[in-house]
């Protein structure tokens, strides 16, 4: 609640108070055509942007890889835009932070640091034996062989007949 409270009264009453001291120094109309000349200039960044990463997450999954880079590249560059669409000074500072390259993928590695995808698996070679284990990214699979004698089913629940009297 008080991230909140800080987020929507806080930072504006920040960002009004630099846009006053800019404009005591620049003067009043070079500061509102400077806010919507990095509004206007930071909606093109993003959009080219945007448009190159999904090229690059339509190749990724053409090449049969999980496009989980380039999604938070997308992320990032969404709310690098959400930060440039509002007027100040900090938050277009923090949105064209978001639209430099290598500062966003910077920022995707330490996101991504500590996430490791886990699946489990079982395989049925052509002999008839399981092996099963899991799997984590930049890991060694563990894998057990199975007893030929396991069968694999699903537990179905019994149906309910009507009782008699």
């Amino acid at each position: 609640m008080r991230i909140l409270f800080l987020l929507l009264f806080i930072v504006p009453l920040i960002e009004l108070y630099f846009l006053i001291q800019l404009g005591d120094v620049i003067g009043a109309l070079p500061t509102v055509l400077l806010t919507i000349l990095t509004a206007v200039v930071g909606i093109a960044l993003m959009r080219a942007q945007g448009l190159a990463i999904m090229q690059k997450a339509q190749q990724a999954m053409a090449e049969g890889r999980p496009p989980q880079t380039e999604v938070m590249e997308g992320v990032f560059v969404f709310l690098g835009g959400v930060f440039l669409f509002f007027p100040g000074l900090i938050s277009d500072s923090i949105g064209f932070l978001f639209l430099i390259p290598f500062v966003r993928q910077f920022l995707i590695a330490q996101s991504l640091k500590g996430m490791a995808s886990k699946a489990q698996f079982r395989y049925k070679n052509q002999q008839g034996d399981y092996y099963e284990g899991e799997w984590s990214e930049g890991v060694e699979p563990e894998r057990k062989k199975l007893p030929s004698d396991v069968i694999e089913g699903e537990i179905v629940e019994p149906r309910k007949t009507p009782k008699s009297d």
